[in-house]
């Protein structure tokens, strides 16, 4: 059994990686016009990471807001294209025969 644990995955997230992975997702099921325009949208929700600190308020520099309702999904789209290569070759070789992901 292996657990992995990502420390700091939050904001360790490339946010121009991902949306480019996310286009390129979902060009596959969706015409240039809607892909575009979901993508506009997430530029735009993951350039307002904002936090405040001791009375401060400030904007991130990278990664992804942690309470964002958005996040968790980002952070899948990004994950999944680390993972999915590398377990379908796991699977196919028949090195792993269970696999689960538990998200705390």
């Amino acid at each position: 059994m292996v657990t992995y644990d990502i420390k700091d995955l939050y904001v360790n997230i490339p946010i121009k990686e991902t949306l480019m992975i996310t286009k390129s997702v979902l060009l596959k099921h969706n015409d240039t016009q809607v892909t575009k325009q979901i993508i506009t949208l997430l530029e735009t929700i993951l350039q307002q990471n904002y936090f405040s600190f001791e009375n401060n308020l400030y904007q991130a520099e990278k990664g992804i807001s942690i309470g964002s309702p958005i996040s968790n999904t980002i952070a899948e789209i990004f994950l999944q294209q680390i993972e999915n290569p590398h377990l379908k070759q796991l699977f196919n070789t028949k090195s792993i025969i269970f696999y689960t992901m538990v998200c705390r």
